[in-house]
């Protein structure tokens, strides 16, 4: 498929909750006296559950209690914590649904990468497709306007492209302008070099700060989100008890952070620089549950034949190839649902 990607290259200066850079988390508080700890290495996302988690489990002690020596560190996007699985350099990461089928797809038959847990979905899709205030009233007009925004290579290539399926436009019509962050986004919102783009989360509210309007729902357009633990296989096959205490200690500190968001806020506000209330309305919109599910396999299914179809990838495959189940159900048997 082709596409007219007009590079949008602007210093990052504006501050947006739940994007603060990436670089070492600094969650391992261990002062590796216990040698029974087993290391762990995450790549985890910026802004996203994972990071909270590791963050509030280690200060708590959540991850030790589970025989685990927490070594995490922060990339701004899935794309980038799965890198970092396959360069060696971690063994666990984060990727959203899209993210996930596209590697997935582009690497069939080279890759080793497996899933083996979800980790979240969306209870409440907060946000959808928002437009610059001139077109709220127009659609139409959007059809070869300025630009639908897309971090590209992310899970918004997929939302960007059904919101323009939504709207009855021929994609390729369509200027796709690649961005590489929320920030820089926001900042050609501000600018009036943009004229759409998929906000969720907290981020909704600085785009309406700026005039811009939700003309359509993340329901009222189709999508569903969620997020997949995922590994290689080789080291799945070698650490099943090792994930299996990960995933279980995961839930515990989603417990922690549920029964205490107040204090968890408090302390993420001063580890991470978010905005409190932004985080809090986040986490709440949450639904965070590890396993691997038939719904899962649906759902990824789904996103999978629309992205071939799409020309995305060349392979034609079953997402369940690319499961692997045996710390789930060592975890949370109960959960493992597909077949």
């Amino acid at each position: 498929m082709k596409k007219k990607l007009l590079a949008a290259a602007l210093t990052l200066t504006l501050a947006v909750a739940a994007l603060t850079g990436c670089g070492e988390t600094n969650s391992n508080n261990s002062t590796g006296s216990n040698s029974d700890l087993k290391p762990l290495r995450i790549a985890v996302m910026t802004g996203q559950p994972d990071q909270y988690i590791a963050e509030i489990g280690v200060k708590e002690g959540i991850f030790e209690k589970y025989g685990i020596d927490l070594q995490a560190t922060e990339y701004i996007y899935g794309i980038n914590t799965i890198d970092a699985i396959v360069n060696g350099t971690a063994d666990l990461g984060e990727m959203a649904d899209y993210a996930t089928v596209n590697r997935l797809g582009n690497t069939y038959g080279a890759t080793d990468l497996v899933v083996f847990s979800e980790l979240t979905g969306s209870s409440e899709n907060v946000g959808g497709l928002y437009v610059a205030p001139e077109y709220a009233d127009n659609l139409a007009a959007l059809d070869g306007s300025k630009g639908f925004m897309s971090t590209t290579g992310t899970v918004i290539d997929y939302y960007v492209a059904k919101s323009i399926e939504w709207l009855g436009f021929d994609y390729d019509k369509q200027n796709i302008i690649a961005i590489d962050s929320t920030q820089t986004g926001l900042a050609l919102a501000k600018s009036g070099e943009a004229s759409a783009y998929v906000v969720s989360g907290a981020n909704t509210k600085y785009f309406e700060e700026i005039g811009w309007k939700l003309v359509a729902s993340f329901d009222d357009i189709g999508l569903e989100t969620g997020s997949y633990m995922l590994a290689n296989r080789s080291f799945v096959d070698a650490n099943s008890e090792l994930i299996a205490n990960y995933l279980k200690a995961f839930e515990e500190v989603k417990v922690y952070i549920d029964n205490n968001l107040d204090d968890s806020a408090t302390y993420l506000a001063g580890k991470l620089g978010i905005v409190e209330e932004d985080f809090k309305t986040s986490w709440k919109n949450l639904n965070i549950k590890p396993g691997l599910s038939k719904e899962a396999v649906d759902h990824l299914n789904d996103i999978r034949e629309w992205a071939y179809n799409a020309g995305r990838f060349e392979a034609q495959y079953d997402i369940v190839e690319f499961f692997d189940a045996d710390a789930a159900k060592i975890a949370f048997p109960e959960r493992v649902t597909f077949e």
